[in-house]
C-alpha cells in the first residue's frame, strides 16, 4: 500500500474537512471509525469463511464405495488432493489427517506414514505459533485458530499410523507409535488450557455467561477434563507388537503381559463409559504372557475367572504365523452448528445477544463383524474366527468432544456478551454523534460482526470410521486362502492367499464405510 495516498499534501482536498462547529468533526471521526471496524470486520468474516467445503468427504466415501475393502484403486487419495486449495492455511493438520488417512485405506503405508509425521510436526509448530490468534479468536470465534483437533483426534494419527507400521512389517515402529498415545494424553489433560481468560477485564463478563448458561440450563465447566486419559486398543496393539519381537530380543513377555492387563482395564473403565464389552480376544493373551512371564499367581486368578477359555502357550504360539484382522466400520460423526440467542441486560437496554457452537452429528456403521477362514490347499476350512469391535471411535470421540464442548461454551457466551456490549456502544454513540449515517453505518457494523462471530468452528477429522473390529488367527506355517466376508453393512468379501512362516505376522484389513 502507498502511505502517501492517506495524507493530504495539497493537491487534492481533505475528504473530512474540519469544520467550525463542534458537531461536524465528531460525526467525521466517527464514521472514520465506525468505516475503519467495517472493513476490519469485513476482513475477518472473510477469514472465518475460509473453512473448507465438505463436498470432498462425499465423493471420499461414494469412491470408496465402489472399490470396497483395502486394494491399488488411488481415487480416494486424488480426491483429497484435488480439494487441496480448499483447505486454508491454518487447516493444514486437517488435511494432513485426511491424507493420511485415504493413503492408509488404500495401502499405501509407506506414503501414509510420511505424511502424518509431518502433520504431527505441523502440529506442533502450529502450537507453539497460535498465543497470538487466540485474541483475535475472542473477537470472532475459533474458526481464526489454527486446526488441531480434539485430543481423540490427535491420537487417532498415532493409532492409525501404527497400522501403516504393521501393514510394513515394522512391529518396532507400530510400538513406537501406540506408545505414543498414552504420553500424549496425559500431557493433554495436565497442560489443558482453561477455557475462558479468568480476571481483568473479561471477569464481569464471566460472571454474566455463567448467570446466563445456568438460567438456560446449559452445561459448562471450564476445567472440564477428559474422560479419555487411555485407549484400550492401542494398549492391545502394544502388546501384539511386542510379541511380535520377542523372538528377536529385546522386548520380553513381561512387558506384553503389562500391555494386555493395560488394556484391560481400560476396556472396563470403557464399559462404564460408552457401554462397549471387553472383547474376548483379550483373555487368551492375558493367559499367554501371565504364563510366559512366570505370573503363576496371575495365572491361576485369571483361570479361575475364565475356566472355558482356551489358549495356547507361549512356548507353541512363538512357532506359529499369526494373521492380525483390523476392519474399519462406518464413518464417524462431524460437527453441525447449534445458534443460541436470549434476551440480556446490558447498558439498560435489552438485546438479544447470540451465539453458535458445534454439536457432533451421525456416525455409526452397520457392520456388525467379519467372519474370517483359512483354508489349506485342498480348499479344507482349517480354522473359522469371528471379530469383534476393538475400539467404538464414535463413542470415544463423541465423549471427547462433549468434554471439549463443556470448556469452550462458556467462551462462547462470553464472547457474544463482549460483542454485543460493543453493538449497543456503537448505536449508541451513532445516535448521540452520528445522525442518521453515523447510526446506519453502526448498524451494518453490529450485522457484522453479529455475522463474523456466530459461525461455529465444525472442523473435525470426518476420514476416520465409526468402528475399529479384530480377530486375530494363530496357524501353522504353511500356504492358505484367507477368506474375509463382513456381516451387514454392504457385505463385503475378499479372497487372499498367504503363505506364513514361524514367528510371521501379517495384516488383513477391510474397509467399509456402511
Amino acid at each position: 500500500m502507498d502511505n502517501r495516498a492517506s495524507k493530504n499534501h495539497g493537491g487534492s482536498p481533505d475528504p473530512f474537512p474540519e469544520s467550525q462547529t463542534g458537531s461536524v468533526p465528531l460525526t467525521g471521526n466517527f464514521i472514520r471509525k465506525t468505516a475503519g471496524s467495517l472493513v476490519g470486520l469485513f476482513f475477518l468474516m472473510a477469514m472465518v469463511s475460509c473453512a473448507p467445503p465438505v463436498s470432498q468427504y462425499h465423493h471420499y466415501f461414494s469412491a470408496l464405495s465402489r472399490s470396497p475393502g483395502t486394494g491399488p484403486d488411488k481415487a480416494p487419495v486424488r480426491i483429497i488432493q484435488k480439494a487441496r486449495s480448499s483447505y486454508p492455511d491454518r487447516d493444514m493438520v486437517l488435511y494432513g489427517m485426511d491424507l493420511g488417512m485415504a493413503n492408509n485405506v488404500v495401502g499405501d503405508f509407506r506414503e501414509s506414514s510420511r505424511i502424518f509425521r509431518n502433520t504431527e510436526r505441523l502440529d506442533q509448530e502450529l502450537y507453539t505459533k497460535n498465543v497470538g490468534n487466540i485474541a483475535l479468536s475472542y473477537q470472532t470465534n475459533d474458526l481464526v485458530l489454527p486446526f488441531r483437533g480434539t485430543p481423540f483426534e490427535r491420537v487417532m494419527i498415532n493409532l492409525v499410523n501404527s497400522l501403516n507400521y504393521a501393514g510394513e512389517g515394522d512391529w518396532n515402529g507400530a510400538l513406537v507409535e501406540t506408545r505414543k498415545i498414552r504420553e500424549k494424553l496425559v500431557r493433554y489433560n495436565r497442560r489443558y488450557p482453561k477455557a475462558t481468560l479468568s480476571g481483568g477485564k473479561y471477569a464481569r463478563s464471566e460472571e454474566g455467561a455463567a448467570r446466563l448458561l445456568g438460567q438456560h440450563q446449559i452445561p459448562y465447566d471450564p476445567s472440564q477434563l477428559n474422560h479419555y486419559t487411555d485407549d484400550a486398543f492401542a494398549r492391545y496393539l502394544s502388546g501384539v507388537y511386542q510379541e511380535a519381537q520377542i523372538h528377536l530380543g529385546g522386548v520380553d513377555y513381561q512387558s506384553a503381559l503389562l500391555s494386555y492387563r493395560k488394556a484391560f482395564r481400560v476396556y472396563q473403565k470403557n464399559q462404564v463409559l460408552y457401554g462397549t464389552g471387553i472383547p474376548s480376544f483379550l483373555v487368551p493373551a492375558l493367559l499367554r504372557t501371565a504364563d510366559a512371564a512366570g505370573r503363576s499367581n496371575l495365572l491361576g486368578r485369571l483361570r479361575k475367572r475364565y475356566p472355558g477359555v482356551s489358549w495356547v502357550p507361549a512356548s507353541h504360539f512363538e512357532r506359529l504365523g499369526h494373521i492380525l484382522f483390523v476392519g474399519y466400520n462406518g464413518r464417524i460423526f462431524h460437527l453441525t452448528p447449534e445458534r443460541f440467542a436470549f434476551p440480556f441486560p446490558i447498558g439498560g437496554q435489552l438485546p438479544v445477544i447470540s451465539f453458535a457452537i458445534p454439536r457432533p452429528e451421525g456416525g455409526g456403521t452397520s457392520v456388525s463383524g467379519h467372519r474370517l477362514k483359512a483354508l489349506d490347499p485342498g480348499r479344507q476350512e482349517v480354522l473359522s474366527v469371528q471379530s469383534e469391535t476393538a475400539e467404538d471411535l464414535t463413542a470415544i470421540g463423541k465423549t471427547n468432544f462433549q468434554d471439549h464442548l463443556k470448556r469452550i461454551v462458556l467462551r462462547e457466551a462470553v464472547r457474544a456478551i463482549l460483542k454485543t456490549t460493543e453493538e449497543v456502544v456503537s448505536q449508541n454513540e451513532a445516535n448521540r454523534y452520528g445522525g442518521p449515517l453515523g447510526g446506519i453505518l453502526a448498524m451494518i457494523v453490529g450485522d457484522v460482526a453479529t455475522y463474523a462471530s456466530d459461525i461455529a468452528d465444525t472442523r473435525s477429522w470426518r476420514t476416520l470410521p465409526a468402528t475399529f473390529d479384530y480377530a486375530q488367527m494363530d496357524l501353522d506355517p504353511g500356504t492358505y486362502t484367507i477368506e474375509v466376508q463382513g456381516e451387514g453393512g454392504s457385505g463385503h468379501f475378499q479372497r487372499q492367499r498367504v503363505t506364513l512362516v514361524s514367528g510371521e505376522y501379517l495384516l488383513v484389513r477391510d474397509v467399509d464405510v456402511n
